[in-house]
């Protein structure tokens, strides 16, 4: 971790956000590339290079790190007797010296089938989609700001159907979002020239950005480009502020839990080396270790902790009001979009609600855990209160 992170100094947080791309991308492409397709595109709207340190490699780059890491899970995946693998790459970018820079990296790539487009993201989709006319894709779109025009790009992830990744730059949004004279590009980012008719009607205590996510993600449900979207924050990296978030796109419920279980990891890489930069160059005496300390403050706000369990709860006690019962699926992927928490912490956490008489279920012989097919209830007679909507950002 540290060697790569040398190469971040002062933007600590695009360490994080490529540590989860990277992560993210060789679990779909293990997934799609071994059964639900033989061909992987990934597209990098806004592939740069911005303010690389490393300007003969770009392995601090989005994209070098796409190929190495499509690369690896192919050839592995050919190791194993998979052949006939295919990986397409696109990367577009509107600053002609960035253009000039990958285009020498295509060429110095020659053995790949890469290709590089010059301009704005949102007037290359038609040239881009005949590239790739085929094959599950992977749109990563990592903005500066919000001046995009998603209406296009909706359709265009419509019509690919695969998943995407944007960066949701939160610390700018929620700077912006009442200026007036930012209202014309929010409306192009969010594709509805009105949106401030329905962020004026959100709860009062939300912050801006909680209302422009909220927005975002409901564009992204009316516009059919997503099923479910779960996001994950990434904090300034010396302050207690949230800086962006990663927010995927997928119809996919196998892609929901890669994405929890993606995140756990990687929040413990943002607290460690959050640690280690407010320590800085003369680390205070203490009774515990990093790990320690890191262990802790997963527990106290990481991926299942007890607020997130509580909250999920919440989500699953009101998915059942409705229901005479339910079986897991569907609530677990409600419960996985709204909260960080993964599949096995709600399995757990199913058993934790049958002992304490909130639930009622049947297991199958020998099995520990809810399966697929168990029917969940609400226990008879049990008066459940103060349930929060399952309806979350």
């Amino acid at each position: 971790m540290a060697a790569d992170l040398d190469l971040y100094r002062d933007r600590e947080q695009s360490f994080i956000k490529h540590q989860f791309l990277t992560k993210y991308l060789q679990a779909a492409a293990y997934k799609t590339l071994q059964g639900h397709s033989p061909i992987f595109n990934f597209v990098d709207a806004f592939a740069g290079p911005w303010r690389v340190s490393d300007d003969a490699q770009y392995s601090d780059a989005s994209f070098d790190q796409a190929i190495n890491t499509l690369e690896a899970v192919r050839a592995d995946l050919a190791k194993n007797g998979i052949s006939g693998l295919k990986i397409r790459f696109c990367f577009c970018e509107r600053r002609a010296d960035a253009v000039a820079r990958l285009r020498d990296y295509a060429a110095a790539k020659s053995k790949f089938e890469i290709h590089v487009f010059s301009g704005l993201f949102e007037e290359n989709l038609e040239a881009i989609a005949a590239k790739i006319p085929d094959g599950f894709t992977f749109t990563f779109i990592d903005p500066t700001g919000w001046n995009i025009s998603n209406q296009k790009v909706f359709r265009f992830l419509r019509d690919r159907g695969g998943e995407f990744m944007l960066n949701f730059m939160s610390d700018h949004i929620n700077r912006h979002a009442k200026y007036e004279e930012v209202a014309a590009s929010f409306g192009r980012f969010l594709a509805d020239a009105q949106w401030s008719d329905e962020f004026s009607q959100l709860p009062a205590d939300w912050g801006n950005e909680k209302k422009m996510l909220h927005l975002m993600k409901e564009a992204m449900r009316r516009h059919k480009v997503a099923t479910y979207v779960p996001d994950f924050s990434i904090m300034v990296p010396k302050k207690e502020r949230v800086k962006m978030r990663l927010l995927l796109g997928t119809h996919s419920s196998r892609g929901l839990e890669v994405f929890r279980d993606v995140q756990e990891k990687i929040e413990k890489q943002e607290m460690e080396m959050r640690h280690k930069l407010r320590e800085g160059d003369n680390p205070q005496v203490s009774l515990f270790s990093a790990e320690d300390i890191v262990a802790l403050q997963q527990k106290q706000k990481g991926v299942g902790c007890k607020v997130n369990r509580d909250r999920a709860e919440a989500i699953l006690v009101d998915f059942l009001k409705r229901r005479t019962h339910a079986s897991p699926g569907p609530m677990f992927n409600l419960a996985m979009e709204s909260v960080p928490i993964r599949r096995t912490h709600l399995n757990n956490l199913l058993l934790e609600m049958r002992d304490r008489g909130v639930v009622q279920f049947d297991l199958p012989p020998r099995k520990r855990v809810p399966q697929i097919d168990t029917r969940i209830a609400l226990a008879r007679n049990k008066v459940v209160s103060g349930v929060a909507s399952s309806k979350q950002c």
